[in-house]
């Protein structure tokens, strides 16, 4: 049976999300309808606006839920289930999946076809990272609606869908910390107090953080950061006065800007890694010396998506942590709104660099 709902929609690039009905069909074979009952609001989604390549696209892709619906053949999860929505499902037979590198599968998983169509024309829509979560319903592959425990809440439950899994898995499955390796983290937004939590599960030696804002910088102490570093031209000097000269063994660069992706490298021990979480623009780019950075100095730059996570299996794993007190979630909210109405200006307010996480809980 297909539903009929408002969306937060995105019609054309830099513009801003309007308020639509769209129709939500039933779920194919292998696949579920899950009723989103909360959305986090995540720096992606503004990306979207600047990169996305498909239009219109249903925005939102941190969320968590109730599965309403199974499609034909979908033995778990069940009607009645609360899941996590993972915007990258290993397809299980790509090259890198038949390798048992499912985090770098090459064809992640999606609906066998369009199962979001605007009202007013009958235009196909696309739901963002394969998820949608800015609309009630959505329709996704029934391995991409993972089973969480019912103790923990859905506002925060929908952390775990991007923002925890891409910043824990960074420090404790991308990059490996070693016990003691000193790190630095280039920006203490959602992702970055994630990797500030990783790294100090870790047991990393130095957690740095460095931002723009002093109260973030406070802040990252609950986190897991030892020292803190108001982001400027003098940080990466100040990074280094913090370990000896030395520099970090690992840099995380989470803000997407090449400027401060050169300092991430520039504050690299012999040997460390620059990883970079944050979401660049297409075309931005930056320069290094092969030369010294990877001859002289055997430093390494890699790519981070997702934080090398399997969601199947992480995700319940961190929300047990969040049970247990191990890991901090609720702490990461500084704002939930209830209606899509507010979905623009919480957006404005997450470029201007406020607040942490806000989130969406559908009344």
């Amino acid at each position: 049976m297909s539903r009929i709902v408002p969306a937060g929609l995105l019609n054309e690039r830099g513009g801003q999300v309007t308020i639509e009905d769209v129709i939500v069909d039933a779920p194919g074979p292998g696949e579920v309808l899950v009723r989103i009952e909360a959305t986090g609001l995540c720096h992606t989604d503004l990306t979207a606006r600047r990169d996305a390549l498909v239009f219109p696209v249903v925005l939102g892709h941190e969320g968590a839920g109730v599965v309403e619906e199974v499609g034909p053949g979908v033995l778990s999860p069940t009607v009645g289930t609360p899941v996590v929505l993972a915007w990258k499902t290993p397809c299980g037979r790509c090259p890198s999946c038949r390798r048992g590198r499912q985090p770098w599968c090459e064809t992640p998983q999606a609906t066998a076809g369009p199962r979001i169509h605007r009202k007013r024309d009958g235009a196909d829509t696309a739901p963002f990272l394969r998820v949608g979560s800015f609309c009630r319903y959505v329709v996704v592959p029934a391995d991409a609606a993972v089973p969480i425990s019912p103790a923990l809440p859905f506002s925060v439950a929908a952390l775990l869908g991007c923002g925890v899994a891409t910043g824990l898995g960074a420090a404790l499955f991308e990059v490996h910390i070693e016990p003691g390796m000193d790190v630095a983290i280039f920006g203490l937004g959602g992702v970055g107090l994630n990797v500030a939590q990783g790294a100090a599960m870790a047991r990393a030696g130095k957690i740095i953080g460095i931002d723009l804002l002093e109260e973030k910088l406070m802040l990252a102490r609950q986190f897991g950061t030892t020292d803190g570093v108001r982001a400027g031209a003098d940080a990466v000097e100040r990074v280094r006065g913090l370990t000896g000269g030395r520099g970090v063994d690992v840099a995380f660069e989470v803000v997407g800007h090449p400027q401060i992706m050169a300092q991430g490298l520039d504050v690299l021990a012999p040997g460390g890694t620059l990883a970079l979480v944050g979401a660049p623009a297409r075309d931005a780019a930056f320069s290094f010396l092969p030369r010294h950075n990877m001859l002289s100095l055997q430093q390494v730059i890699r790519g981070c998506v997702y934080g090398a996570c399997r969601p199947a299996l992480h995700f319940p794993l961190f929300a047990q942590w969040a049970l247990e007190g191990t890991l901090k979630l609720g702490e990461l909210i500084t704002v939930t709104i209830s209606s899509l109405n507010e979905v623009n200006d919480a957006l404005l307010d997450l470029q201007s660099g406020q607040g942490l996480r806000t989130v969406l809980v559908f009344q």
